[in-house]
């Protein structure tokens, strides 16, 4: 009878164990970047609750800031932005006009001092929280030097704002797309891109990139980031899982940061 008791509280703490990795998903470690070295950067991949955000450190002090995540996670972007030691951002760069891109703008506006919108199409959800702000629009074809060495080049942008880049810096390139359409592949493959990470569009909820798309860019990882009300779709992610492209979905590997170099690229955590 004993053992039977002892089996059955084993049981319960692997639920009550897994209940929590769900309900609470895995963040950053509590410690500050690495001091950058000359000619290097850091990507840094927000693992939140709802929505999108890419945090870009460079050299002398500079950074960018990709998207703000959704409401919901107003307090865990900015806990890991502190964790970071994060005192202001130079730049921010919105590729989707809907709240889970944009919905924590005005709040990061005003703590961390920034003073230039990138954007593409319209700014219509986000227009309200970037008055009185620089606002610069990118258009297709666009190629921007915003860091020493790191090169945005604009691959699409919609007039509803959705815009996919390729972010480049010495040897290394991102393919960071925002839709998940497979119509838009062969304007994106008409131009000249080699990518090592892809940021998947949309959640990972569409079908793209298809299997021809993966095979003409060949990259080495993937990153997934968070929809609070929607679900990968699992076709997509068995499709990079067999293309042998290393799958980081940040719900279940945490926050991710790569560092650059003008050679090559490691992945810290």
């Amino acid at each position: 009878m004993k053992h039977q008791f002892k089996y059955v509280w084993i049981v319960l703490l692997i639920f009550i164990a897994f209940i929590l990795m769900e309900t609470f998903p895995l963040v950053i470690e509590a410690e500050p970047l690495p001091m950058i070295k000359k000619d290097e950067v850091y990507f840094t991949f927000f693992q939140l609750k709802d929505g999108e955000s890419t945090y870009i450190q460079g050299t002398d002090g500079k950074n960018i800031l990709i998207n703000t995540g959704s409401p919901l996670s107003e307090e865990d972007l900015i806990f890991q932005l502190e964790e970071l030691d994060v005192k202001s951002i130079d730049k921010l760069i919105l590729t989707r006009q809907t709240s889970d891109y944009c919905g924590n703008t005005s709040r990061l506006i005003e703590r961390y001092r920034i003073s230039e919108v990138i954007y593409a199409g319209g700014l219509s959800f986000c227009n309200t929280q970037t008055e009185g702000l620089t606002k610069i629009k990118w258009a297709p074809n666009d190629s921007h030097v915003l860091i020493d060495h790191l090169n945005f080049k604009v691959l699409d942008a919609e007039a509803n704002g959705d815009m996919s880049l390729e972010i480049s810096y010495g040897k290394t390139s991102l393919l960071y797309l925002t839709h998940s359409e497979l119509d838009a592949e062969d304007d994106i493959l008409k131009q000249s891109i080699d990518p090592q990470i892809i940021k998947i569009g949309d959640y990972a909820r569409g079908k793209s990139p298809s299997s021809y798309f993966l095979s003409k860019i060949d990259p080495h990882m993937s990153i997934v980031f968070t929809c609070k009300k929607c679900k990968p779709n699992e076709g997509l992610i068995e499709r990079l899982n067999e293309s042998w492209i290393d799958v980081y979905q940040l719900n279940r590997v945490g926050t991710t940061i790569i560092r650059m170099d003008l050679q090559d690229y490691e992945i810290l955590s």
